[in-house]
């Protein structure tokens, strides 16, 4: 258990002491100290700064830290899940998002199988379909071509292809425009539907399984749009699937002339890599799709070449513990200073909070400590006039990631040189705060915060930002000795609801309901 390890036992002295210091002390105690936390990430034609120096650490703190990086395998495991190893014990498989941005020179075996040779042979295939449906190759049932594309899915068949396109289409010029519906809710859907021409519209449904609840009922109502526009028969060439397995869906009813597999190995909130970013491919072509899995990549090789110290993943990771577990910091908030972000906060909230809101280990013992915080957050400066003086002032200290991008392709460049000015003053406020003569003015400072800035928002940095994120999750799972890669409490929700379902079409509450749910099943009947 790691909280029985020498490492635990300094930090959590050291996090008594942490009690004691001030940001403002460390500085002034330590000429070097931005320089000495700051990490480098380059990326080719771009570049990412990790700046840990306004976070409550000593080197005495990074130590132990690295330490405790050590005393729980951190290095071994990440070895073993870039190697295929089955890491995902509760389901007996790897977890190999890491194969989907792979070179095709690299060899990953699983079962027997190079599964990077099949990850390529889908990127291929999904990269002809891109270039099939942008120069109108592959058009609709009535010979339009199409000009929209709707996503269909849930989670991180959502909220992936949602944050990429968001993001990329502040910067590039997409060929198509792309639409998202994930909620069950019908208004959703038909408020989308209304915006679209049936005949030239693109439909990417995304589900491993399709059996989710969310992405069937939608998928149908879409379908019985396509049918009244274009006849049933035409109704496949409009639809594309990205499954493990695609005869599900045609099992549930649903017609599709294309299809794009997916592994059992890739959780939904890894999927990002994959083919369920198909809609962003056709968008924006399969070269900013190649630069995106680029910048993945390259942190990839970063987290595994690097040593620990230098390396900003496994830092994160590490002071996201230290703030969690150790200084007993429940919530973590994501503050992109760029509107193409404004997904990235949601996006992050299920990577992580899906991730590591566990609280029983790997080895089925309880943990012995606290595992995920409650992430939330917002774009700046939007959040300056709403949440951040809660973060000045408040009674919780909540960290903060500040992420910035040097090169905007805005043309009012002095608007831009004025939203990086106020995430600098926003970091340099919650640090160092300000005295007043007035309390309801003094500004208490000692707030912890990370600045990640990359040297501008592309499909590359974009991928690179992801990735860090993604294996600092990995790290933080790792010190927890938890599984970061299953997420059983999403499944008994769905099996609930199923249940409740036949029940409302039934028109009467089961008698083994619970007497709550049974009232206000009887109330919304009644209601309807």
């Amino acid at each position: 258990m790691i909280t029985t390890t020498s490492s635990w036992k300094k930090l959590v002295a050291l996090g008594k002491d942490a009690q004691q210091s001030t940001l403002s002390g460390l500085f002034l105690g330590d000429a070097q100290r931005a320089v000495k936390n700051t990490l480098h990430l380059n990326l080719g034609s771009g570049s990412i700064i990790a700046d840990f120096s306004k976070q409550n650490i000593t080197p005495e703190v990074v130590d132990a830290l690295l330490e405790l990086a050590q005393e729980a395998s951190v290095s071994s495991r990440r070895d073993a899940m870039f190697a295929g190893a089955p890491i995902n014990t509760s389901e007996g498989q790897p977890a190999l998002h890491v194969a989907l941005r792979a070179p095709s020179t690299q060899k990953i075996v699983v079962d027997g199988i190079d599964v990077v040779k099949e990850v390529h042979e889908v990127r291929r295939s999904m990269a002809d379909f891109a270039t099939g449906v942008r120069n109108r190759k592959i058009v609709g049932a009535t010979g339009k071509p199409f000009t929209h594309i709707i996503n269909v899915g849930i989670g991180g068949s959502d909220l992936g292809p949602a944050l990429v396109w968001n993001a990329l289409s502040q910067t590039l010029k997409p060929s198509l425009q792309c639409t998202f519906v994930s909620n069950i809710d019908p208004v959703e859907v038909e408020k989308v539907l209304e915006g679209h021409d049936a005949q030239c519209t693109l439909i990417v449904m995304c589900s491993k399984t399709f059996s989710t609840t969310e992405t069937l009922s939608n998928s149908r109502i879409i379908q019985r749009w396509l049918t009244a526009s274009v006849g049933e028969a035409g109704v496949a060439q409009h639809c594309a699937v990205v499954s493990v397995e695609p005869q599900r869906a045609a099992a549930a009813g649903i017609a599709f002339a294309h299809s794009f597999n997916i592994w059992p190995w890739v959780g939904g909130r890894y999927s990002v890599s994959s083919a369920v970013n198909l809609a962003n491919v056709v968008a924006f072509g399969s070269e900013a799709f190649d630069d995106f899995l680029s910048g993945m990549r390259q942190v990839d090789e970063h987290f595994v070449e690097t040593p620990l110290a230098k390396n900003i993943p496994v830092m994160m990771g590490l002071i996201s513990v230290w703030n969690r577990s150790i200084l007993g910091r429940e919530t973590q908030a994501v503050v992109p200073y760029s509107t193409a972000l404004s997904l990235f906060a949601p996006y992050l909230q299920q990577l992580i909070m899906e991730s590591n809101g566990k609280q029983v280990r790997s080895d089925n013992a309880a943990v012995a400590t606290q595992t995920s915080p409650v992430v939330w957050g917002g774009i700046g400066t939007n959040s300056q006039h709403a949440f951040m003086q809660m973060l000045h002032q408040g009674t919780s200290v909540v960290p903060v990631d500040l992420i910035g991008f040097a090169k905007t392709q805005a043309a009012n460049g002095v608007a831009h040189d004025s939203l990086i000015a106020n995430m600098f003053a926003q970091a340099q406020a919650l640090a160092f705060g300000a005295e007043s003569n007035e309390p309801q003015r003094a500004m208490p400072g000692n707030r912890a915060s990370t600045m990640l800035m990359a040297s501008e928002l592309s499909a590359q940095t974009l991928g690179a930002l992801i990735a860090l994120y993604e294996h600092s999750v990995f790290v933080q799972g790792c010190v927890w000795g938890i599984n970061s890669f299953d997420q059983w409490g999403v499944e008994l929700g769905k099996q609930l609801a199923q249940k409740i379902s036949q029940q409302i079409a039934q028109g009467a509450p089961s008698s083994d309901q619970d007497a709550s749910t049974s009232q206000l099943l009887q109330w919304y009947l009644k209601h309807q």
